[in-house]
């Protein structure tokens, strides 16, 4: 296996992870126990799509806002690893995190008619945690290749979902709540681990280039 094909399986991992659907799964069960099966792919449709349109969106622009308000990458490594370790911290206790939603957002989406776009897509799918890991993986891209590789792997990232959500309900039935925080905390486990890199390198890069060299 080649170091390309490794780090493309790497990134794909690190986006499927922090998209942590099977936390999700839950709340979308609930949402959409007592809607029509028409209904139910219409509003799938809506999220993925926002879900995309986000991380995308995110991906060419983000780090330019950075830019424009004079942060510079090792400190935003530092702080999304710590964003996505709080995260992933979560996850491992099998607990939502309160980064991607509040009980406030959660209660409102019970109550709203179109949960699709808030609080489903932005902020539990697509949230602080996804969207700086997007970031962060657009800075390693060295050319326009990369990127529109980064594009393609977001892309197919969010395709995996649908089936998964639109199999939420025998899933969720099958594997229960305890085979659903059993998936969380090895994703969080995974989770954890990329979160750690991300501040790793923030901290290597902050260093002199004496210190990086020696």
């Amino acid at each position: 296996m080649t170091p390309n094909t490794l780090q493309l399986g790497k990134e794909l991992v690190s986006l499927l992870t922090i998209l942590t659907p099977f936390t999700v799964l839950p709340v979308y069960v609930s949402l959409t126990a007592d809607m029509p099966d028409v209904a139910r792919k219409r509003a799938l449709y809506k999220t993925l799509g926002t879900v995309l349109a986000t991380l995308l969106l995110f991906q060419w622009t983000g780090m330019y806002l950075f830019r424009i308000l004079g942060i510079e990458l090792p400190s935003f490594q530092i702080a999304g690893g710590l964003i996505i370790a709080s995260i992933s911290w979560s996850m491992l206790h099998a607990n939502p995190s309160r980064i991607q939603s509040t009980r406030t957002e959660d209660v409102e989406g019970q109550e709203k008619e179109d949960f699709s776009v808030v609080p489903l897509a932005i902020p539990m799918l697509s949230g602080p945690g996804a969207i700086t890991t997007v970031i962060l993986l657009s800075q390693q891209q060295r050319h326009l290749a990369g990127d529109l590789t980064l594009s393609a792997l977001i892309l197919f990232a969010t395709l995996i979902l649908y089936p998964v959500f639109r199999l939420a309900h025998p899933i969720f039935e099958r594997i229960g709540v305890t085979g659903t925080r059993i998936l969380t905390r090895v994703m969080g486990m995974l989770l954890l681990a990329i979160a750690i890199e991300f501040v790793v390198q923030g901290i290597i890069h902050s260093l002199p280039m004496a210190w990086q060299a020696g």
